[in-house]
């Protein structure tokens, strides 16, 4: 089963590169500055979070001498939510926003998922590439350690994209589906540590 998956994704290849492009390419098309809002978001989120905590409200985590310490740690916990909430979010509109493509073209529909998922995450590599740039100018890159990201965001995706296609599927079926997830996450950002 998982052979005659993977060997209909790699057929369809090309596909899923060029819709991913063309997702890039739509998104900040229309707008004067481009791409660059890209990278104007995560740089003025940081900038805010560094300002108000570090500075102003002076806020320290408990055995870290950097002033830093503290607006890092809420960066990188916004940073993941920003991958969860985004994938989710573009994973339970998913096949109603492609209801002609699904209608029209004969391909695995598991393409429109993975679409989805390998847009918000490289958009999510870009934003973490600027939060660790911040962190070595900061001196306050954590070394090797730092690469246990990689597992932890491996296990987050694959909850996402589970998550976000059943979600997904079921709003099709009834589009209450949507804004329901909407504030679930509301909640859900309120509630996590």
């Amino acid at each position: 089963m998982l052979n005659v998956l993977f060997g209909s994704i790699s057929r369809y290849c090309g596909f899923i590169i060029d819709s991913i492009r063309r997702d890039f390419q739509s998104r900040y098309q229309s707008s004067f500055l481009g791409a660059l809002w890209l990278i104007l978001q995560p740089v003025a989120m940081i900038s805010v979070y560094t300002l108000v905590f570090s500075s102003l409200m002076r806020a320290r985590m408990p055995d870290m001498s950097t002033p830093f310490a503290y607006s890092i740690y809420l960066c990188s916990g916004v940073l993941t939510w920003g991958l969860f909430t985004e994938t989710l979010n573009g994973l339970v509109n998913v096949f109603l926003n492609n209801a002609n493509i699904l209608k029209k073209l004969n391909f695995p529909r598991i393409c429109l998922p993975i679409i989805v998922s390998v847009s918000s995450l490289i958009n999510f590599l870009i934003i973490l590439a600027l939060f660790v740039l911040f962190m070595v100018v900061s001196g306050t890159f954590p070394g090797w350690i730092f690469f246990a990201i990689i597992p932890v965001l491996l296990v987050q995706m694959i909850f996402t994209v589970g998550l976000g296609v059943i979600l997904g599927v079921m709003n099709v079926f009834m589009r209450d589906v949507r804004k329901f997830v909407a504030i679930l996450l509301q909640f859900w950002f309120g509630l996590r540590p």
